[in-house]
Order: structure tokens, then C-alpha cells, then sequence
């Protein structure tokens, strides 16, 4: 693994082709589900099956905590909370996953 700042807030994160990590939070692909691990919400997703990942924040709940929604043939398969200085990094590292994933296929 790689550690790298988050180049927005100079946050700590490690990145590798296959595995994200921030604080005690960790996204992987492994034999192609995608997993997550950690305090944010717990998913295991077919790789195949996301097309993309986007992001928004609901100004109804009670914290602004941005949502990451993994995005499957118009259905949203998941939504992750992730705080809103990891967000565009987490989204990054999917969709680069995403991306080779088809290009391999």
C-alpha cells in the first residue's frame, strides 16, 4: 500500500489497486465483489454489476454526511456514508476499480 495526502485536506489514506483505507475504514475488490469494512456501512457488491459512483449530501438529516452511491444498471445497489473529506478520494479510487474492471472483461 501506498500512503498518500488527500491533496484537499491533507488527510492520510492508503491506496492500493485493489484496497482503499482510511481511518478504520477499508474498500476492497476481492474476487470481484466489491467489500467494505469499517464503521461506514458494510457492503459486498458483484463488480460487474456498478456502472458508477456519485455523491451527494441530504440537507435533511440531522448531519451533513455526504452519501456514496454505487450505481448499477439505474438501480442503487449501495450507499455509503463517508465524511465529506474522504468523499471525492473514495469516489476516485471506485471508479479507476470500475474502469479497469470492464477494460479486463
Amino acid at each position: 500500500m501506498t500512503p498518500f495526502l488527500n491533496e484537499d485536506t491533507a488527510v492520510e489514506c492508503t491506496a492500493t489497486a485493489t484496497e482503499y483505507c482510511w481511518k478504520k475504514n477499508v474498500i476492497k475488490v476481492d474476487n470481484g465483489f466489491l467489500i467494505s469494512k469499517g464503521p461506514i456501512t458494510n457492503v459486498r457488491i458483484p463488480v460487474q454489476h456498478i456502472e458508477t459512483v456519485v455523491y451527494s449530501m441530504n440537507p435533511k438529516k440531522p448531519a451533513l454526511v455526504p452519501g456514496l452511491k454505487i450505481i448499477g444498471k439505474g438501480t442503487v445497489l449501495a450507499e455509503l456514508d463517508i465524511s465529506a473529506e474522504y468523499i471525492e478520494s473514495v469516489q476516485d479510487w471506485l471508479l479507476q476499480v470500475i474502469e479497469r474492471h470492464s477494460n479486463q472483461s
